[in-house]
């Protein structure tokens, strides 16, 4: 229960690629937390989130994507910076909640289950607090050492990635789903090689924010489904 505890946890996280990061910061938060049952969704836009990692199916519940604003109850207390405590055990909603801001702007939604009703008190929402901030601190890193790298990850004037990069994400999702922490479909595009970039400007207008597009393995394209 010390600050040097959690921090030295929390910094358990910097082992890891940037690519990885928010896999095991569900495994993180549940160990910090105790609680078998954590989902760690990214905000994709003012209204919808979508499942990045959970550590267990009761995690899961609530779906690959969510409209988070019409949890009228949760995002009330989310949009002004507090922890969210399901007091009323409202059926639908996490027993705990928060968010994490980067610039005024909802970055992340951290979600708990499994937590006794005892637990539910204002020591472990400032618990939550400390420990979503810690997170934060490593996941923003790991994204802006991505965006640093973006000019040599991508193809150029495309938003494929090339052939190291996506197999480093590759990887990372595949280890991932075998620890249960999230779910993918790798799909190889059947295209000839001189229709691969019109099949992937096409592609590109269709897929999700959280899906990745890139050169894989035989140097066709492929697309990494998440969740």
């Amino acid at each position: 229960d010390s600050l040097g505890k959690i921090y030295e946890i929390t910094s358990s996280l910097e082992q890891y690629e940037p690519e990885e990061v928010l896999f095991y910061a569900a495994q993180v938060l549940g160990t910090l937390m105790d609680s078998r049952d954590v989902a760690i969704y990214t905000v994709a836009n003012k209204d919808y989130a979508r499942l990045f990692s959970s550590t267990s199916a009761q995690a899961r519940k609530l779906g690959n994507s969510i409209k988070y604003t019409d949890m009228k109850e949760m995002y009330g207390e989310l949009k002004e910076h507090r922890v969210y405590i399901n007091k009323t055990m409202t059926q639908g909603l996490p027993l705990m909640a928060c968010a994490i801001y980067e610039q005024e702007e909802m970055q992340l939604i951290l979600m708990l289950w499994g937590i006794p009703w005892q637990r539910m008190t204002l020591a472990e929402a400032n618990r939550l607090t400390i420990v979503g901030t810690l997170i934060q601190n490593a996941t923003v890193r790991a994204s802006r050492y991505m965006d640093t790298l973006k000019s040599q990850r991508y193809v150029e004037n495309t938003n494929v990635l090339r052939e190291e990069a996506f197999t480093q994400i590759v990887n990372a999702f595949f280890e991932a789903r075998d620890k249960g922490l999230t779910e993918c479909t790798l799909l190889e595009i059947s295209a000839k090689e001189d229709d691969c970039w019109k099949a992937a400007s096409d592609l590109e207008k269709h897929i999700r924010q959280t899906d990745y597009m890139g050169i894989f393995g035989d140097g066709k394209l492929y697309i990494l489904l998440s969740n």
